[in-house]
């Protein structure tokens, strides 16, 4: 078990919310192969949609943060696959509306009936998955989730339902991470490059 289920009465319960004004930059590490924008229908992300009926795209307030979450989801890790870093890219997002996300964390929680369980438990994803569609169907009609990073607690992450869509455009992307700056960004949580 990873955490309480949402409450039967979760949608008379009041979210607090975040908004990010329009022109705030969100950052996210991306695979290739897909677009950078890309709302994720699929069941593989902790806050993606248990069945499929809407998707969901990733990102962070700070670069760090969307490092975090992608390059340190293996505890302990302290090398990096040359191919794996190779397979990712880059991407500043940016939101052309405000966007109104749910507080999952802090003061967030009791309100709502939840625990920081459902943001840090590792597989399955079952009880995660389960409050993202309850949150998602909430009367609030946000715009997505707000939650700590949890590869590094001090970091803002975002999971936005695709009802965001619209609202985001892409700013700035990088395509080739092997840089000084991706290399310092590792440096400080201790990562390193895996020898050839």
């Amino acid at each position: 078990m990873s955490g309480p289920p949402p409450p039967p009465d979760l949608n008379r319960r009041r979210p607090r919310l975040l908004e990010l004004p329009s022109g705030t930059i969100l950052h996210r590490f991306y695979q290739l192969r897909f677009e950078p924008i890309y709302f994720d229908p699929f069941r593989r992300g902790r806050f993606n949609a248990p069945d499929g009926s809407y998707g969901v795209l990733y990102g962070a307030k700070t670069i760090d943060g969307a490092f975090a979450e992608t390059f340190l989801r293996e505890p302990g890790r302290t090398v990096l696959s040359p191919d794996f870093v190779a397979a990712r890219g880059h991407v500043e997002l940016q939101n052309i509306r405000p966007l109104k996300l749910i507080e999952l964390g802090g003061k967030g929680l009791a309100p709502l009936g939840a625990t920081a369980e459902i943001l840090h438990s590792g597989l399955p994803y079952d009880v995660p998955q389960a409050w993202s569609k309850a949150l998602h169907d909430h009367p609030a009609a946000a715009d997505g989730i707000a939650c700590g990073a949890r590869h590094d607690d001090r970091e803002l992450c975002y999971a936005l339902f695709d009802r965001a869509r619209p609202a985001v455009a892409e700013l700035s992307r990088r395509v080739d991470l092997d840089e000084d700056w991706f290399w310092e960004i590792g440096e400080s949580y201790g990562v390193g490059l895996a020898p050839i």
